[in-house]
């Protein structure tokens, strides 16, 4: 090939690892440009049957890096379980994972939409997102969490602390660690003023950092440097 590229240098270095790749890889990050949500935030709320509980989000294909076990422990072990709802907004379908969220006691606290089409409208009501991976060449569902305001307790793999800063933007905790994980999300749900700090931050970083205007020239750049 002319040209590789990797969205993370996460990635990069795994690349070039796992195929013994020593030609250059330009890394260009992912972006993201949300659309207007269709719906109002508060039709939404009514959807999910939310009162005043914080929205804890998280949005994947649950494929197993994501480790969706170690989410729903992370939620089990967060008190108390009725000051908040796991949002949960799901590629594939969630019935594999429904014995441990009734085992865990979840089921009063979990709601599940499954293949969504418009994202946009339940990321304008998260909170807090919350993801447990164990592998991540980017995350792209942190940075469409950002453009909306919302921070995320997420663990601290792959390409993610590429995506958000630690204490600024977002906590990050060692992967495996649930008692943090939980921990940390328990701090965010209790502490609103913190919450929209890291939030302000984090919508900031996805517009300075992970926009259109900033990615999309990149990769016109490489373009133009193959043509010539």
């Amino acid at each position: 090939s002319d040209a590789v590229t990797t969205v993370s240098e996460s990635l990069k270095r795994e690349t070039q690892r796992v195929f013994d790749f020593d030609d250059s890889i330009d890394v260009i990050h992912n972006f993201f440009v949300p659309r207007p949500p269709r719906r109002s935030r508060e039709e939404v709320r009514r959807e999910l049957g939310l009162r005043d509980e914080v929205v804890v989000l998280h949005s994947s294909n649950l494929r197993p890096g994501k480790r969706i076990d170690l989410l729903l422990e992370t939620v089990a072990r967060v008190h108390p379980l009725n000051a908040f709802r796991l949002l949960i907004l799901a590629g594939e379908p969630f019935a594999p994972f429904s014995e441990q969220m009734q085992r865990l006691g979840l089921t009063e606290c979990v709601i599940v939409r499954e293949k969504v089409t418009d994202i946009e409208d339940y990321l304008q009501v998260a909170d807090i997102g919350l993801f447990t991976s164990e592998t991540e060449s980017f995350c792209l569902s942190i940075l469409e969490a950002m453009c909306f305001g919302c921070p995320s307790v997420s663990t601290r793999v792959g390409g993610i602390p590429e995506v958000v800063e630690d204490n600024q933007s977002s906590v990050l905790i060692p992967f495996g660690d649930v008692a943090a994980l939980a921990g940390a999300l328990e701090g965010l749900i209790d502490d609103k003023t913190r919450r929209s700090a890291l939030g302000r931050a984090a919508q900031a970083r996805a517009r300075e950092r992970f926009s259109a205007e900033v990615i999309v020239p990149r990769y016109e750049a490489l373009y133009r440097r193959l043509c010539r």
